[in-house]
């Protein structure tokens, strides 16, 4: 058993399955999922405030959004990183791609 700091939701582990590796059974995205996130340090407010997210940098690069939980912080969804490793440059206003080379 692989155990982490946040309480993973079956939700998070089925949605980084369908996103990141469909591939992986159940128990390996949980796995992967709580290994990616011991190395995470910057948690970033969501827009509504309700939430943190969170980027990995790891080997499957993704955002974490985690809430409040009864025991541990909950990590409720997963969603792909958001960054495009085609993009080169990003215009900061934005944040469109500005080159593809």
């Amino acid at each position: 058993m692989i155990e982490g700091d946040y309480f993973i939701t079956p939700h998070a582990v089925k949605q980084f399955q369908d996103r990141i590796a469909p591939w992986m059974t159940y128990e390996q995205a949980l796995g992967a999922i709580i290994r990616e996130l011991r190395g995470v340090n910057e948690f970033r407010l969501t827009e509504n405030g309700k939430a943190y997210y969170v980027r990995t940098k790891g080997v499957y690069r993704f955002r974490a959004i985690i809430r409040e939980g009864k025991s541990l912080p909950a990590v409720v969804t997963i969603l792909r990183s958001g960054k495009s490793s085609i993009c080169k440059r990003r215009d900061e206003k934005t944040r469109s791609c500005t080159s593809n080379v």
